[in-house]
């Protein structure tokens, strides 16, 4: 298993959710400031920038200040829940490596309202 250096419990969770899911070469990182941290997950695939398998590939997860807060209240089936919610995400991003004008960075917002989803299903 690769070491996670993340801080926060609710991004150490998702980190941990998603380990599987991308190259095992990827780096997870926590990224952004103290009001505003991410976890931010890329990769290198070979290729030449411009031709179909561009290099750059990664996923810029965003968390809510008010979320990261939830999630520290919330009882741990309800912080499972939130960490396979933002894993099935995830799952249902496409990355064409073949099409050289793809999208090479994908956004997932991860939200207050989320948190309290899983926090009220019993």
């Amino acid at each position: 298993m690769r070491t996670l250096n993340i801080r926060h419990p609710a991004m150490r969770c998702v980190a941990e959710a998603l380990l599987d899911l991308f190259p095992s070469g990827a780096d997870i990182s926590e990224i952004g400031t103290d009001a505003k941290p991410c976890l931010f997950v890329g990769w290198r695939t070979s290729g030449t920038a411009g031709q179909p398998g561009n290099i750059a590939w990664g996923v810029h997860y965003r968390f809510e200040a008010e979320a990261l807060s939830l999630f520290d209240i919330a009882c741990e089936p309800a912080q499972q829940r939130l960490c396979e919610h933002v894993r099935d995400i995830s799952r249902h991003l496409r990355f064409d490596y073949a099409d050289p004008d793809a999208l090479s960075l994908k956004i997932v917002d991860v939200t207050a309202d989320m948190v309290r989803e899983c926090m009220s299903e019993a």
